[in-house]
């Protein structure tokens, strides 16, 4: 066996073997920065504004970056382009230096977050693995596939030379050539088009997204813990993401689903964005509009009333703290993730509200834990810290140091 197997007895190293003799090559005609896009969506006979919302998303999500990088340099330059300009005649067509050394960082920061807890760009990059092997399993004998490297027919016959001045007998293979039979045209008459039919994947993705967002809204009107408006567009957008998926997988683009799904996105983080920011006027503290925010204070005069940013990661490390008066902080992103540390022996009182994410609030899942009170391992009379942490969209983490 010359690889790992699936289930059913695939060969891994097979699959990826013909994966890679049949990669596309970038063309510059469909490319919106590389190409890269435009030629998986050719090889595989997919919509190409499928495939960019994907990397998109993927790049939101952690590791779409590292991996059109990865597909800018893997996938040849199709030679039939045009020199863009003079000088590039005389230029080699490998991958520029600049591209290989930007892809080594960006692979180096991406591994980092995977490996340091930010386990969702570790699922990210694991899901696009098996997405491209379900991809090709499923899809190898549609579209284009590129052989790059291999000669075409008319770079043979010129390796063959040229054939030889005189060769009565007929001896010389490079002498052989024949006419090719000609036809006679047929007359070509007006073609009856057959009507378009009319898909219903768009009104039933559409029909279950206004669903998915009537149940968001029953469910805030009701009080359900951990529902808040922002779930409203972002349980459609989760249900018109599965529809372009599946359109993506059937080779029927659908177009207007990307034109539903762009003010659902938009709405989805402004709401995120807007749920963290109840009241600007009474806000005082260390307040950016984008961007992370770190904060390690060491003592309780350094604690500041507020940390708050409305797109960017934010960390505040109390745990190096000394004892002192009681420390009183509220922590808010409207989309990022939100990491607070308190001292291992403090007594606690937090309230933690996630609009869209993981949340972890002394050991407590839930999108709201309220007024949860903990004294620590060694019980009451440690420093007294009393937190107010609120995110938008991200991951929300309390935790002792």
């Amino acid at each position: 066996m010359s690889g790992a197997t699936t289930k059913d007895g695939t060969d891994l190293a097979a699959v990826a073997r013909a994966a890679w003799d049949t990669r596309p090559a970038r063309r510059r005609e469909d490319a919106k920065i590389a190409g890269v896009a435009g030629a998986v969506a050719r090889r595989y006979d997919l919509d190409p504004t499928l495939v960019r919302v994907a990397v998109v998303v993927w790049a939101i999500v952690g590791g779409g970056l590292l991996l059109y990088l990865l597909g800018w340099l893997v996938l040849p330059a199709d030679p039939a382009d045009p020199p863009s300009h003079d000088r590039s005649a005389h230029r080699d067509r490998g991958s520029p230096v600049l591209l290989i050394v930007i892809t080594a960082v960006v692979g180096i920061a991406t591994i980092g977050n995977a490996t340091d807890g930010r386990w969702v760009t570790f699922v990210a990059l694991v899901l696009a693995a098996v997405t491209l092997y379900l991809l090709h399993t499923a899809r190898a004998d549609l579209g284009v596939p590129g052989t790059p490297g291999v000669p075409s027919a008319a770079a043979v016959t010129a390796d063959l030379g040229e054939p030889v001045a005189w060769d009565a007998l007929g001896a010389d293979p490079k002498a052989w050539a024949y006419p090719a039979p000609t036809r006679r045209p047929e007359p070509v008459g007006p073609v009856a088009r057959e009507p378009r039919r009319r898909g219903v994947l768009t009104p039933v993705t559409l029909a279950l997204a206004l669903l998915a967002a009537g149940l968001a809204a029953v469910g805030v009107l009701l009080g359900v813990p951990g529902v808040t408006g922002v779930w409203i567009p972002a349980a459609a957008l989760a249900v018109v993401g599965l529809g372009l998926l599946v359109a993506g997988v059937r080779g029927r683009p659908r177009r207007g689903l990307v034109f539903v799904a762009i003010p659902l996105v938009l709405a989805t983080v402004f709401g995120a964005y807007a749920a963290t920011r109840p009241d600007d006027s009474d806000f005082v503290g260390d307040q950016r509009g984008l961007g992370d925010l770190v904060a390690t204070p060491l003592t309780t005069a350094q604690v500041l009333p507020g940390y708050r940013t409305g797109f960017g990661d934010v960390t505040v490390d109390l745990s190096q703290v000394a004892p002192g008066p009681p420390v009183r902080t509220t922590v808010e992103s409207g989309a990022g993730d939100i990491t607070v540390t308190v001292p291992a022996t403090a007594d606690v009182t937090v309230t933690c509200t996630n609009g869209v994410g993981d949340v972890d609030c002394l050991g407590r899942s839930g999108n709201a834990v309220t007024s949860l009170v903990d004294p620590g391992p060694d019980g009451p009379g440690g420093q007294v810290v009393d937190l107010t942490v609120r995110n938008g969209a991200g991951d929300l983490a309390v935790r002792r140091g």
